[in-house]
């Protein structure tokens, strides 16, 4: 209809005075694409009362009743009947549009709606799922405790809560034996020791062999710390004709005793008349007593602590005489009483096993020096230099045999990064077993190690199992069965039901299990489509995490038999991200296995996601049709992983690895996490894509690379505003601009969009960024600096290094030994800006 109602009066339209006379209703709608929200009514209440009016006029020549109601007055009740049907009008339309936006998952607000419509593709809301960790026990080791446990499914230990958090449960997923000797392995740092010419330690013989030295201590160091003590000597061992011994031992002698007639008296000084008795005796040449030595020998006193040798124990002399020696194995101990140079007394007498070379001893025998009762003594292995263990290594070398280790074994290993401060954290990985040799002496991994250790400081926990977070309720009882009942259902007393990280399509799998009469029934994805007799039930979750159970109705689903408390639910409780602990929280041990003395998490709880709200359920329901749970393009490939419980952002692009393409896909999981690759919703997600991929296209899942930017600004504030309130406005909208969830991977920085989003706060009159980079910029800058014919065209003279047009963020990429790089979030620094002040 047209806006006027005689052509004659359209020169008259400009100045209103034709205003009210037209029809306003209905009113043309128009949306563009994209909106989230849309304008859906054909009129308001002033519309709708304008255009009743407008139609009194235009119909009183059709109608004789109206020509005579020539008032417009409100008061009148003509007048006042059309704005009640204005009224009326305008709260339909009203509706009418609110309906129309909830028609819609784009504008839809309510939680209703949604689900509703997702119902309509088979979606429902995402419960969420429980993080995951793995636990590494500590199995009791003091004397005579049994030196290993049992760690059963279901073992319960519980965080310890920060500031502001509450204690999170976590239970084992997997049984496990544990053993004391695995609860820290350490790599290898010493080498097996090979007596060398010059070195100053012992080597074990014979009195026939060259094959043994002998040397007084001149130190003793202790280092108890290693367990071990260094002994050294002023003279090295062996020969120019010795070959280095292989199987060398160490023997320490606790007695330095003599020879029986060394305390003779001197014949000097003997009476004449004793000496004549003694003629046969003396050697009057030498005014010494004519000493002979052979095997036994008697000693100038009683030793009870000497022992002859009793397999496997050697027991040892040696004879000195200044620097002559020799080494004698005992072979019997007794007791003698010898008569001789004027001497009467008890001995201990010992039988050799060879009287070689004894006779050399005769002529000094006085001077001789007997050292016994040998103890042998374990050689420490030599110190080497450290290696570190590199990333990339694929093998470690144990200090200590462990050959009870298995294939497919999980290992924990932890320690200090290399040139690390002491007061930085230690890092750990989680890495399994291929293979171990049979001396047990090295370990082969699965994969190669993620970080670079310091070795001194390693340490490997071989007690570890999987835990997710949630406690199980056991046993409890929904209800009573009614045959007579369609559709029973029945809601679980503790809530929210856990969910745990699955290579199903959705990535998570329920921890409900329903069982009537002591018979386990099945949950299905909805009753449509089943036989009658099929125990099966489903499952719906309220707004507050309830959940219920709803069983069939005897068509589609069979209905639970009549009985008293005979449904039963086993289920776990607790779900989300309140169960992302960090590494060291988990050590409250709730259920205490026999012998395990404690429990810890080397490293952060991962893979949580919470129950899905409006926005995860409008982004993530289309992709469920737009996949169908099959990949076939390289977009169904994103869409599947970002779709996938516990991974936020997804990224596939198609990458060379050397002559191969292949689809990389780059994840992050909820709030930023990493998704490592030993991580359950890593190996989850993977096998979850080559199920619904083509097997013969190379797939790789690579979590994605943090990279930050910082800057720095002043602002001019509008003087009717408070500075404080707007300088905080605008870090508020930078931080909520260039935060994780408002960023995509490989997304650049401009200067025009930094400045756009501050100059968009209420007060910001005017803008001055100065400082926009990267840090590593920096190093660039200084590197061009100092080797300018090299990498100073990065930065032209005069440029400013730290205020760039653009940042930006890489997309994956080849790298280093055939690896490839994963694409980049660059997100605004967490820490302080560098400035954001007023300008002056």
């Amino acid at each position: 209809m047209s806006d006027v109602t005689d052509v004659s009066l359209v020169n008259l339209n400009d100045c209103d005075c034709c205003e009210g006379i037209t029809v306003e209703t209905p009113a043309t709608v128009y949306n563009r694409p994209g909106l989230s929200a849309i304008a859906y009514r054909v009129g308001t209440h002033a519309q709708f009362k304008d255009s009743m009016l407008a139609r009194l006029s235009l119909f009183a020549q059709d109608f004789l009743a109206l020509q005579q109601l020539k008032t417009r007055d409100d008061n009148d009740f003509s007048i006042a009947l059309l704005d009640a049907w204005a009224t009326v009008a305008d709260v339909l339309t009203f509706y009418q549009e609110r309906i129309a936006n909830e028609s819609y998952l784009r504008t839809a607000t309510e939680r209703i709606s949604l689900i509703e419509l997702a119902r309509l593709i088979g979606y429902k809301l995402r419960p969420g799922v429980a993080a995951s960790t793995f636990l590494a026990f500590t199995v009791e080791d003091a004397k005579g405790a049994p030196g290993q446990a049992t760690i059963d499914i279901g073992t319960k230990v519980q965080s310890i809560p920060g500031p502001g958090q509450l204690p999170q449960t976590f239970e084992t997923i997997e049984k496990i034996e544990a053993k004391a000797a695995w609860n820290a392995l350490k790599p290898q740092l010493t080498q097996p020791w090979q007596a060398q010419k010059g070195n100053t330690k012992d080597r074990e013989g014979s009195a026939n062999s060259q094959q043994w030295d002998f040397r007084i201590i001149t130190t003793i160091t202790p280092d108890p710390n290693n367990a071990r003590t260094l002994v050294t000597w002023d003279r090295g061992l062996g020969s120019v004709n010795m070959n280095p011994a292989s199987d060398a031992s160490c023997y320490v002698f606790r007695k330095r005793a003599a020879l029986f007639g060394s305390n003779a008296p001197d014949v000097r000084l003997l009476p004449k008349d004793i000496t004549d008795k003694f003629t046969s005796e003396i050697d009057t040449s030498k005014h010494e007593w004519k000493y002979s030595l052979s095997s036994p020998i008697n000693l100038d006193a009683t030793y009870s602590s000497i022992v002859p040798t009793v397999a496997p124990q050697d027991s040892w002399v040696v004879l000195s005489y200044l620097t002559y020696c020799k080494l004698y194995l005992v072979t019997g101990v007794s007791e003698s009483s010898p008569k001789d140079y004027t001497l009467t007394t008890k001995t201990t007498k010992l039988t050799l096993d060879t009287g070689n070379y004894l006779p050399n001893f005769a002529t000094h025998l006085r001077s001789v020096v007997v050292f016994a009762q040998s103890e042998k003594l374990d050689i420490a292995e030599t110190p080497k230099i450290p290696t570190p263990l590199q990333a990339g290594d694929s093998e470690i070398a144990l200090a200590q045999a462990a050959s009870d280790l298995q294939a497919g074994q999980t290992l924990v290993v932890s320690g200090m990064a290399p040139g690390s401060a002491t007061s930085d954290p230690p890092i750990s990985e989680v890495i399994s077993i291929k293979n171990v040799p049979r001396d047990g002496m090295s370990i082969t991994l699965s994969t190669s190690l993620q970080n670079s250790y310091d070795p001194t400081t390693v340490s490997i926990n071989a007690n570890v199992a999987r835990a997710t977070h949630g406690e199980t309720v056991a046993n409890e009882v929904l209800g009573s069965g009614d045959a007579s009942q369609s559709y029973q259902q029945f809601t679980l007393r503790q809530s929210p039901l856990t969910y745990t990280s699955s290579s199903t399509a959705s990535g998570a799998e329920s921890t409900l299990e329903v069982r009537v009469n002591d018979i386990k029934w099945h949950e299905v994805p909805t009753l449509y489509g089943h036989e009658s007799r099929e125990r099966i039930f489903v499952t719906n979750t309220s707004d507050d995490q309830k959940t219920s159970v709803e069983f069939g109705d005897g068509l589609t689903g069979a209905r639970p038999p009549t009985g008293q408390g005979n449904i039963r639910a086993t289920y776990r409780k607790g779900i989300g991200t309140g169960g992302l602990v960090k590494a060291g929280q988990l050590s409250l041990l709730m259920t205490r296995p026999l012998g395990v003395k404690g429990v810890t998490n080397p490293l952060d709880a991962s893979g949580a996601a919470d129950p899905e709200v409006l926005d995860d359920a409008r982004r993530n329901a289309p992709l469920t049709v737009m996949t169908l749970d099959r990949i076939v393009s390289l977009q169904d490939y994103e869409d599947f992983a970002r779709a996938f419980s516990g991974i936020a952002k997804a990224l596939a692009t198609w990458t060379w690895s050397g002559q191969v393409r292949g689809v990389f896909v780059t994840v992050a999981g909820t709030n930023g996490q990493a998704v490592s690759e030993g991580s359950p919703t890593y190996k989850n997600l993977l096998s979850a894509m080559q199920m619904a991929g083509d097997p013969y296209i190379p797939l790789r899942v690579q979590t994605y690379r943090q990279a930050y930017f910082r800057m720095a600004a002043r602002v001019k504030v509008d003087p009717d505003y408070a500075q404080d309130l707007v300088l905080a406005a605008v870090e508020k909208a930078l931080r909520d601009s260039f935060s994780f969830a408002a960023r995509a991977f490989g997304q650049p920085v401009t200067q025009s969009e930094v400045i756009a989003t501050m100059q968009a706060v209420p007060g910001v009159v005017a803008v001055d960024l100065y400082k926009l980079y990267r840090p590593f910029h920096l190093i660039f800058f200084e590197l061009a600096r100092v080797r300018a014919s090299s990498i100073s065209h990065f930065f032209p003279p005069g440029s400013n290094r730290l205020l760039n047009d653009i940042l930006v963020a890489a997309v994956p990429q080849p790298g280093t030994r055939g690896g490839i790089l994963a694409a980049e979030l660059l997100t605004l620094d967490p820490a302080p800006l560098d400035d954001l002040g007023v300008m002056l």
